[in-house]
């Protein structure tokens, strides 16, 4: 019986360790595709900003590789840098973050624009810190002509179907961030809601 016990627990151990170097494993490489993304989106604004001259084929494999990037948004305050990812079904929040089909442009006055991720996704960062933002947050996105500045004006809790929470208020050019809530569960939706500031 004790030669049986220690097996057991020699095999529990040895899962541990299995189950840590896989999840390790993961969270490198999802930190290194989205650090892949961010660079070759920057070298193309860097290429764009100092020449004029036809594709090279440096950038066209840049361009290649961003294909379906929106941006870069940042947000100090939990440590986030992700690229952001146009569409936001499971194959792209499994990747990134990904901005919701069919809305405005990032920051046009009057207009909304959304960008949904995983809270408790096994593998990289996303929105795991969404939850932690204040109102008075500031936070940024990098398109491909401008970086766009946002503070928090408001944060929610809502059920799925409340998408009219997405609509357009007159007067703001509105950013939300959406993840489900509470982490583990997609009961709800936490909306993290900003305006576009100069």
């Amino acid at each position: 019986m004790k030669r049986t016990l220690n097996w057991l627990g020699l095999l529990l151990i040895i899962s541990g360790v299995m189950l840590s170097v896989w999840l390790v494993n993961g969270n490198a490489k999802s930190d290194g595709r989205q650090q892949e993304l961010i660079e070759a989106f920057r070298s193309i604004q860097a290429t764009e900003e100092t020449t004029l001259l036809p594709e090279t084929a440096e950038k066209a494999a840049a361009s290649d590789s961003i294909a379906g990037m929106e941006g870069i948004l940042s947000i100090p305050a939990i440590d986030l840098e992700a690229p952001v990812l146009y569409g936001a079904d499971s194959e792209t929040l499994n990747q990134s973050l990904g901005a919701i089909e069919n809305m405005d442009l990032p920051g046009e006055m009057d207009g909304s624009y959304a960008i949904a991720g995983h809270q408790a996704h096994i593998f990289g960062k996303y929105f795991n810190r969404l939850h932690e933002i204040e109102v008075g947050t500031n936070f940024t996105f990098q398109t491909a002509d401008e970086e766009l500045a946002f503070k928090v004006f408001e944060i929610k809790i809502v059920k799925p179907h409340e998408v009219e929470v997405l609509e357009p208020m007159d007067g703001k050019a509105l950013m939300s961030l959406i993840t489900c809530y509470p982490a583990y569960s997609n009961e709800y939706r936490l909306v993290v809601q900003g305006e576009r500031v100069e």
